[in-house]
């Protein structure tokens, strides 16, 4: 009773036994151009009388990147939270994206999470396409990708080198058309397993130094089965529908029967399977994309246990 009545009166005056704030709760960007990726800086402040440990920070949308987080915050003390936000999937006109952050406090009293709303209205002056490069390969083995940027400005820019945060991959300039600069990226198969970094590319634009592709490279073991094509972009508006057809066939010329596959459910894609042509599996998959780019790994079930990895980049324009 006395601590009910306690929290009535902290909360009459203001005072709430633990509150992680984002000051200010809405915070307008205004115009962003694609290509470029600012730094979007949070203050977030303990407004409550109780040390809150900080927990998971989430975002609407991964093009959104989350920086170092405090582990704790002493009532009244504050942190800055650095986000970096990716531009190259946004797509022009108004944007909003929402950013939560999750505590605890000593006692576990909390008001609710921590909550900001940002805004920007996005502004294309160039494309690069794609917005996300996914490349599957066998181990050992090389595959090769072109990433094209378009820049129909009376002076467009030039790109001038690059760097990867990931180990064997190289860019050289190819061949492109008028107001299209293209790199073909070639990707070596050393590490078994699936990586996540960056290809950065370096221009001659003050305005645009650098543009930052994300990159996933997956490396499979050597299979006795295999997927064709062996990576898929399902891209489409945001909230249409989009699929494709994969085949899934057996190199050693055994039956391809498919009993299930997981993975897809957390981006919304749906899978069905048939038997055929001879003995091959035919896969559809099915999405409706959200808005920004996300990057899953399917497990293709065999009915004798061999597993086949399927990359698959989702992407709602």
């Amino acid at each position: 009773m006395h601590a009910l009545l306690l929290s009535g009166i902290m909360g009459w005056m203001g005072l709430v036994p633990g509150q992680l704030v984002f000051e200010p709760p809405e915070l307008a960007l205004g115009e962003l151009r694609v290509g470029q990726n600012p730094v979007v800086r949070l203050l977030l402040r303990n407004s409550g009388t109780e040390t809150a440990t900080v927990g998971k920070l989430e975002t609407s949308c991964g093009c959104l990147a989350g920086g170092k987080l405090p582990e704790k915050l002493e009532p009244d003390q504050a942190a800055v939270i650095d986000l970096r936000l990716r531009t190259l999937s946004l797509p022009t006109g108004p944007n909003a994206w929402r950013v939560k952050l999750s505590f605890t406090t000593e006692t576990g009293n909390k008001v609710a999470d921590a909550q900001c709303r940002l805004t920007a209205t996005v502004r294309k002056e160039i494309e690069v396409e794609p917005t996300l490069l996914s490349i599957s390969l066998g181990e050992s083995g090389e595959a090769e990708h072109t990433v094209r940027v378009r820049d129909q400005r009376t002076t467009p820019l030039r790109v001038m080198g690059y760097t990867s945060t990931l180990r064997g991959v190289e860019a050289r300039q190819d061949t492109g058309s008028p107001g299209v600069q293209a790199m073909r990226v070639k990707v070596r198969g050393s590490e078994v397993g699936r990586r996540e970094g960056m290809l950065r590319l370096g221009t001659n634009d003050p305005d645009y130094p650098v543009l930052e592709v994300p990159l996933v490279v997956t490396v499979r073991p050597r299979q006795t089965a295999r997927c064709t094509p062996d990576h898929v972009e399902l891209r489409a508006l945001t909230g249409e529908a989009v699929s494709r057809l994969i085949r899934v066939d057996r190199p050693d010329g055994k039956s391809a029967e498919v009993v299930r596959v997981s993975g897809g459910e957390t981006v919304g894609i749906r899978v069905t399977h048939s038997a055929g042509p001879g003995s091959q599996t035919t896969m559809r998959l099915e999405a409706s994309p959200a808005r920004g780019e996300k990057a899953v790994e399917l497990e293709v079930f065999m009915g004798d246990g061999v597993v086949v990895k399927l990359p698959v980049s989702v992407l709602g324009e």
